[in-house]
């Protein structure tokens, strides 16, 4: 069994490596794109860099997002990820196969909290932010607060929930928050707490309070009712929404933590009787990997445990993390080695994905931090 302490050395020295002159990629492995630096994972990768005082990952988070300026879009588009090999000219995406409305929104908050960290001047992108900002509205479209997300818009990009999904919506709101703070913008906090009050107003509705956590999406023609671990993690975190992320918080202690189990990235898993299998089975890009209890269709993420660890520290739930952490160090310490993979299948525990993800060691080193929370406040607005 890897001791507790080798794992988030471990950690640390893979966000070493994966870190470079034009970002921090996504992992070493060349599997499909994941060589490429992917917004969601520098920024969160740098963020821990910043949480544990590394100098070598928080300076590649200002790199990537120097980066990320040099390629944004005309109407202020964010890239999902990028690719920069030194011999053929960068291979930018904004989305393969639909647009990737949380890189601009990860952009945002890996400016505001590099900023606040001492990591980068937040002066020289201001009109940079404030494209982002426009672009978010327009996305909106019609003033009612929350945006419009297709399926495979945001982290879970092989998941078929969509429509005004929650993920997308607490992003926004809290990247405003900060990006505010930061840019002396009052305007921009009080869309925050529209967007807030909207969350509260539609994603908590009857029957969620009774299950005791949000829907994960909604559009309108139905609900999607899951649990999203992402969402409630960043939510109870954020302080948007306080009530929700409250709630979630005891809810996810009660159903997993306090039963020495690790909540998956989304409960319950679609199965093959499930009405939305054909959708799920249907939707991929580089072959099927959503199998109940693989993936993001019930696979275990460490990216969000972590998170979920901070959110736990910052609302003074002690007992809940210790029983987060002990449960995790067991799932991760039990196979021969953990190699970082991306998520650990949901009843097996047997890890999964792409290996040394970036996304795995963050989500190891939010762990860590969730102990020595002095640097919290950082990701406060």
């Amino acid at each position: 069994m890897t001791a507790p302490a080798a794992l988030y050395d471990d950690a640390r020295a893979l966000l070493r490596t994966l870190s470079g002159p034009h970002g921090i990629r996504a992992s070493s492995s060349s599997s499909a794109n994941y060589a490429a630096v992917f917004t969601r994972d520098a920024v969160m990768a740098g963020i821990a860099g910043i949480l544990i005082d590394d100098s070598i990952v928080s300076t590649s988070l200002a790199r990537t997002l120097e980066q990320l300026r040099a390629f944004q879009g005309s109407e202020g588009q964010i890239p999902s990820n990028y690719l920069m090999t030194g011999v053929e000219p960068p291979r930018v995406s904004f989305g393969s196969l639909v647009p990737r409305l949380d890189a601009p929104l990860w952009y945002l908050i890996g400016i505001a909290v590099g900023n606040r960290a001492g990591v980068l001047d937040a002066r020289p992108y201001r009109e940079s932010v404030r494209a982002v900002v426009r672009l978010l509205d327009a996305l909106e479209y019609n003033g009612r607060h929350l945006i419009y997300v297709p399926v495979g818009g945001d982290w879970a990009d092989e998941y078929i929930y969509e429509g005004y999904v929650l993920h997308d919506q607490v992003l926004r709101a809290w990247a405003l928050r900060l990006a505010s703070e930061t840019f002396e913008e009052p305007a921009w906090r009080a869309k925050a707490d529209r967007i807030g009050r909207a969350i509260d107003e539609t994603f908590w509705t009857p029957d969620a309070i009774a299950r005791g956590y949000p829907l994960a999406a909604h559009s309108p023609v139905r609900t999607f009712p899951m649990f999203d671990l992402a969402s409630s993690s960043l939510l109870a975190l954020s302080g948007i929404a306080p009530t929700i992320g409250t709630a979630t918080l005891g809810w996810i202690a009660d159903r997993f933590l306090s039963n020495g189990a690790l909540p998956p990235a989304f409960d319950p898993v679609i199965d093959d009787a499930h009405p939305d299998w054909p959708a799920l089975r249907s939707y991929h890009l580089h072959g099927f990997r959503n199998r109940p209890h693989e993936y993001h269709n019930g696979g275990i993420w460490p990216i969000w445990l972590g998170w979920l660890a901070l959110a736990l520290v910052h609302h003074g739930r002690h007992a809940d993390l210790n029983a987060l952490r002990t449960t995790m160090h067991s799932a991760l310490g039990a196979p021969e080695r953990y190699n970082f993979e991306e998520y650990l299948h949901g009843v097996s525990g047997v890890p999964g994905g792409v290996e040394q993800m970036a996304y795995s060691a963050t989500g190891l080193l939010f762990l860590q931090m969730a102990s020595a929370p002095e640097r919290l406040p950082l990701l406060i607005a």
